[in-house]
């Protein structure tokens, strides 16, 4: 068995996706059928892919940002095979099980653990300190007052005596001499990035379970307004609250990204943490997302979304390129 599915679901993924399909602690990951192949049915070739199948439960969701589908086993089954052929591949007790016990963790709910950060010593880390400082726009920059930032990932490790999962022992040293990291807004996740290039460029590690997308948050100028700054990357969100290129920094109750594009979730999560119903939402978008995927959102999320605007930066991928030339959109229905 691998998770809930049976150990040929990899070769029918194989024989109809084609390889790679790798295997993680938590998912299959794969072309995905809905948007990694042409119109004529021919396999796109990318340095990565975007399909996540869930080994404890029969879901999936593609993280690319123009496709973003996600849904039940036989939904993906039905786009590959025309059929729901889901019931030959995975099994129902298993599956039964899992799902009691996300419920019992569900119940139990939110954090258990609040986590100390070591202290953040820039000499003892100058390459990881220059890197942020670099990206901050600002070598004068007082890091030590960067929430949740963190530089000595063992120490940090040793320090809340968190268990070492097989994941973690195996990246443990890299990520101690190459990443920094930062704790979410809710102490369930670390995230972290990496200083050098390479293909390794982020990586996200769960500290402990939560219902909903945790995020990385920073304080706008009105802590009693609806409006609400996200972007999917945690420096577009730096840059912006340093810079202010839009103009409504003291209009603004908070900044917050989720470190992907699932801007649904992001809204979600911020309602009911922030208890706030209906936000005025800014997204910083990447211009590689066309405005078509806003709209759609908008247009399956009206409920929770009062309005919607998405800015672009003029001068480059994202809002962590300076000098930053915001162009705004407004999206309506």
């Amino acid at each position: 068995m691998i998770g809930i599915y049976q150990d040929e679901f990899l070769k029918y993924l194989q024989d109809n996706l084609g390889d790679p399909v790798r295997v993680t602690n938590t998912n299959i990951i794969c072309r995905c059928p809905f948007c990694e192949f042409d119109s004529s049915g021919r396999q796109r070739e990318k340095k990565h892919y975007h399909l996540y199948i869930a080994l404890d439960a029969p879901y999936f969701h593609c993280f690319y940002a123009d496709c973003n589908q996600s849904g039940m086993i036989s939904k993906l089954l039905r786009k590959i095979e025309g059929k729901d052929v889901s019931s030959k591949f995975f099994d129902e007790e298993k599956v039964k099980e899992s799902l009691t016990q996300k419920t019992r963790v569900a119940s139990q709910q939110m954090r258990k653990y609040i986590y100390q950060l070591p202290p953040l010593i820039e000499s003892k880390f100058p390459l990881k300190s220059l890197y942020v400082k670099k990206r901050l726009k600002f070598r004068e920059t007082n890091l030590g007052n960067i929430k949740g930032l963190i530089f000595d990932i063992k120490e940090f490790l040793s320090l809340n005596q968190i268990p070492i999962s097989p994941s973690l022992f195996r990246y443990r040293d890299f990520l101690q001499t190459n990443c920094i990291a930062f704790l979410t807004e809710n102490q369930t996740k670390l995230y972290f990035r990496n200083i050098q290039n390479g293909d390794f460029k982020h990586w996200k590690y769960n500290l402990q379970e939560s219902m909903l997308l945790d995020y990385y948050k920073l304080p706008g100028g009105d802590l009693s307004s609806k409006t609400i700054v996200l972007s999917e990357g945690i420096f577009d969100i730096f840059g912006e609250h340093i810079f202010d290129s839009l103009n409504i920094k003291d209009s603004v109750r908070l900044y917050a990204c989720g470190f992907s594009t699932s801007y649904r979730s992001l809204i979600i999560s911020i309602m009911r943490h922030e208890k706030l119903l209906r936000p005025n939402v800014f997204i910083l978008s990447d211009t590689d997302v066309d405005l078509s995927y806003y709209k759609k959102m908008l247009k399956y999320n009206k409920r929770f979304i009062n309005t919607l605007n998405v800015a672009y930066n003029k001068s480059g991928k994202d809002f962590n390129i300076t000098p930053i030339f915001p162009h705004k959109e407004v999206i309506t229905l």
